[in-house]
């Protein structure tokens, strides 16, 4: 029996039609995602394959950490397409067993400490020069579409990629039609806009790639192409998996950012403190990250077996959408959850996930967040929201809250 064959013996009155990629759900998303803390699993029928929501800090954890029971391998066939994120890549975030560890063995030295020193300095100038640009403007700026959203061109296609303008375009488009990919309905084709961006992208890992093979470069994509361990090298199809998927997954960063920042600045009395002692940046970054990383789903996993989390039966191949954000909003693990405290130092947040999936590239995006942070506190030490009571408004793909605009003032 699979999900589909059991739906009838499922608890229907544990089920929600909230629309989760919609707009209302994002506007209200705070509050559903406190509800979602502190109620058992439960049930959505209405938007493709049967989902079961999981948003309390320990099945949340349950979920993440228990791989033999919840794969994150996305099954193939009709049903699925909304999804496949990445449309046939298969990044590692998206494998599990030994062929996950062999492939993060593999990629962790372009993650690793010494190649985010490398970066830094490359980070900070690109910060830097984006800083420029905002002080040379008008007092009134958008710190989503001028600063944040910047990140992913500058810090990430830039300094970690080596990418010119005309293949950093081709990137931002095929992050631009992402959010359809994720609303598909089964058996819902690919629109042609949505297969050129795709195609576009493809050929520029592709070539990539080669480039790199036949001028070997010290950066984060030339450790990618140059992964080895103990003998064992990326394969063709391995390599432009992963560096397909940092292409597609770069977005995360410029929508924690966004968030981070309103935080920051919607707290006057704690952005003094910022400003006032920039150590304490690191702690401040991580309440942000809980309470506003990048969104309100990850990768989704998928049962193996007929099982069940917080006493809520969940039949084998249904999709588990296990909801970090919601997570971090648990009182039984973070008290007082809605209040955003710099001194709180959240220990064990959801954010870049747990187990074995906790996100390989979590300390590249600390590092360009707390840089990016550092710079505006200090090259703008009064500046606030232009509108003390301003409620972003949100796009993006299901699961995800990209901001779109974050009125701000420099001085």
């Amino acid at each position: 029996m699979d999900a589909m064959d059991s739906l009838d013996t499922l608890d229907h009155a544990n089920s929600s039609e909230l629309d989760l990629a919609g707009r209302e759900f994002k506007s209200n998303h705070r509050a559903h995602l406190l509800d979602w803390a502190t109620r058992p699993p439960f049930y959505v029928f209405n938007q493709g394959p049967a989902q079961v929501v999981v948003g309390r800090y320990a099945d949340v954890r349950e979920v993440f950490e228990d791989a033999e029971r919840f794969s994150s391998a996305l099954p193939e066939g009709p049903g699925y397409e909304q999804y496949d994120k990445f449309m046939g890549a298969r990044f590692v975030t998206q494998m599990d067993g030994e062929q996950h560890s062999r492939l993060r063995r593999l990629l962790m030295p372009a993650f690793s400490a010494r190649r985010l020193e490398q970066m830094r300095d490359s980070v900070t100038e690109i910060i830097e020069d984006l800083l420029d640009k905002i002080e040379a403007g008008p007092r009134e700026f958008d710190a989503m579409g001028q600063y944040a959203s910047q990140l992913v061109i500058g810090v990430l296609m830039t300094a970690m990629f080596n990418l010119d303008a005309e293949q950093r375009q081709v990137l931002l488009e095929f992050q631009r039609v992402q959010p359809v990919i994720t609303t598909l309905r089964p058996g819902e084709p690919y629109t042609p806009e949505v297969t050129r961006a795709h195609r576009d992208a493809v050929e520029l890992a592709e070539r990539v790639i080669a480039e790199r093979r036949a001028r070997p470069r010290s950066d984060f994509l030339g450790d990618l192409v140059d992964a080895r361990d103990s003998g064992d090298r990326l394969t063709d199809k391995e390599l432009f998996d992963q560096i397909f998927g940092v292409f597609g997954a770069v977005a995360t960063t410029p929508r924690s950012a966004s968030g981070a920042l309103h935080l920051i600045y919607g707290h006057p009395g704690q952005s003094r403190r910022l400003r006032a002692d920039p150590a304490l940046v690191p702690a401040a970054l991580e309440e942000c990250l809980r309470l506003a990383g990048n969104g309100y789903f990850t990768f989704p996993r998928f049962a193996t077996r007929d099982t069940e989390v917080g006493g809520v039966p969940i039949p084998k191949g249904m999709v588990v959408r296990a909801s970090p954000m919601a997570a971090n909003l648990d009182p039984l693990a973070f008290p007082d959850p809605l209040r955003f405290d710099i001194d709180r130092n959240p220990r064990r947040i959801m954010t870049f996930g747990a187990g074995p999936h906790h996100c390989v590239g979590n300390l590249l995006g600390r590092m360009a967040l707390t840089v990016a942070i550092s710079g505006m506190l200090r090259r703008f030490p009064d500046a606030r929201l232009a509108d003390v009571d301003f409620k972003p408004e949100y796009g993006g793909a299901a699961g995800e809250l990209r901001m779109k605009s974050l009125p701000m003032l420099r001085f």
